[in-house]
């Protein structure tokens, strides 16, 4: 794994935390259309079988501790990226990378908040990428 590769985990785990997140909205929010049905008479239910509510439940509780865990995962792999980071040893690279690969701000926006040419930013990354020890 070469560099760029190692940095780019946290924004793919990140973009993956996201997504599993519009999934949770959007079952949260079909769930409250899922609804036992109510009857006079007692239902036999066959074993094993759970009913709508209780499988809306279930996923919910499932996606959210995949969530928690990609989350606590994305802290780790972000302390460990730092780090990686940290030892390059020049700020100006140092800065260029905590703000692409752990802020996960565009070239643009690096480029406007450093005051350099998007052009100079790319020669800035080829040069830190350069530098980063992969651990």
């Amino acid at each position: 794994m070469n560099a760029k590769e190692y940095l780019s985990q946290a924004w793919y785990l990140d973009k993956r935390i996201k997504t599993k997140e519009r999934q949770l909205d959007w079952l949260r929010s079909h769930a409250a259309y899922v609804s036992p049905k109510i009857s006079d008479e007692p239902k036999v239910t066959v074993s094993g079988r759970r009913s709508p509510v209780e499988e809306a439940v279930v996923r919910i509780v499932e996606l959210e501790t995949e969530i928690n865990n990609s989350i606590a995962n994305l802290m780790m792999l972000k302390q460990e990226i730092g780090k990686a980071i940290r030892s390059v040893n020049n700020m100006e690279c140092e800065t260029l990378l905590e703000m692409r690969y752990l802020t996960f701000l565009s070239w643009e926006q690096i480029a406007s908040q450093l005051d350099y040419s998007q052009d100079y930013i790319y020669h800035l990354h080829r040069k830190a990428l350069g530098l980063v020890k992969v651990l």
